[in-house]
């Protein structure tokens, strides 16, 4: 499989942004674009994608010819949701906040491929994490406060509201305050620094919320081009392995999609799906029970369900049987694993 660093994952809308902020500060395209590894005609073809490592050039590039260390401040409150194509329609015409969330967490690989979102939640909040997929050497701090402060702006957008008035929504940073927060503080969210992680929080009563262009029939179309999209950038990467994870996450009656189910979008039979996962090192079994163990820990620690709930949502018929497959996994039940880590 090729460096994720050298694929063209980023769609082109990004730079399009940033082309405009620099241009309003009097710099030019050709300025920003001189000396770096990208076509300037990629500029007009809105379907185009560059690389991280031509993203990261750029932004480093900005930096410079801006001197402005908060670019990512004014970057990301100038993101718009249309800007990440179909995963941002899908969002805006969902039935509910939550659903919104759960869309960006489960298609975010097909905007941002050095990160992933995990979205949970407990009796106070929603919270859509952003974890880091792959080492980021420079421009960190710029990609996590544009990537988190777009989704807080999307937020706003969806609910027909400006930021400033969603007063109680909460992004989280896990990087010291940086000197140049203070300039800029008027104009954001309420911001949290020294945390355990980077994500966005939002009360628990957000999440029943209803999109102003809530649409079902539209986010059901816009969330199938998602999975279309989803499974080209699997075969294009020849990252079978990446689908099948992707496309693993618990179904609403409780289990998992069948290895039938994850073929139909692949347009492969289940034959030649088992055959390529072997290529690679594994199997449908393997990836399922590796889906089960990450969402079993997540709802121990950050959800009230119970234990037997769990179970269920993870397709066991008899909770007994998720127990001794998690203590298994972790040596322990799944009873002393949420008690000892909430203490």
């Amino acid at each position: 499989m090729r460096d994720f660093q050298h694929q063209p994952s980023i769609p082109i809308a990004y730079l399009q942004l940033l082309v405009e902020i620099l241009g309003e500060r009097g710099i030019s395209a050709t300025q920003l674009l001189h000396g770096q590894p990208l076509d300037p005609a990629l500029l007009d073809d809105n379907q185009a994608r560059m690389s991280p490592l031509q993203w990261t050039r750029l932004v480093l590039r900005a930096q410079a010819l801006t001197d402005d260390p908060g670019l990512g401040y004014e970057y990301g409150l100038r993101m718009r949701p249309t800007a990440h194509g179909v995963l941002g329609y899908a969002a805006m015409s969902s039935a509910s906040l939550r659903q919104a969330q759960e869309i960006s967490a489960r298609y975010n690989r097909l905007r941002q491929a050095g990160f992933s979102f995990e979205f949970h939640e407990d009796d106070d909040a929603g919270y859509l994490e952003l974890i880091q997929r792959q080492p980021i050497p420079v421009a960190r701090t710029f990609f996590i406060e544009n990537i988190l402060l777009g989704l807080a702006g999307a937020t706003a957008v969806l609910l027909g509201r400006t930021l400033a008035e969603l007063t109680d929504l909460e992004i989280w940073f896990d990087m010291p305050e940086p000197p140049y927060y203070a300039a800029w503080a008027a104009r954001l969210p309420t911001l949290r620094f020294n945390q355990r992680g980077n994500l966005l929080r939002l009360p628990a009563h957000y999440l029943s919320l209803r999109p102003v262009l809530a649409d079902p029939l539209a986010s059901q179309q816009a969330i199938a081009l998602c999975e279309r999209e989803l499974a080209l950038a699997a075969g294009q990467d020849s990252d079978i392995t990446a689908h099948v994870r992707a496309a693993l996450a618990p179904q609403d009656g409780g289990g998992y999609p069948t290895l039938a189910a994850l073929c139909a979008p692949l347009h492969i039979s289940s034959r030649t799906l088992k055959r390529r996962l072997q290529q690679q090192g594994t199997s449908y079994l393997l990836l399922l029970e590796e889906a089960r163990q990450q969402d079993a820990r997540r709802l121990l620690a950050h959800s009230q369900l119970p234990v037997r709930d769990i179970a269920t949502r993870l397709g066991y018929d008899n909770p007994a049987n998720f127990t001794r497959a998690f203590r298994r996994w972790t040596g322990e039940t799944p009873s002393d694993y949420r008690e000892r880590h909430r203490s």
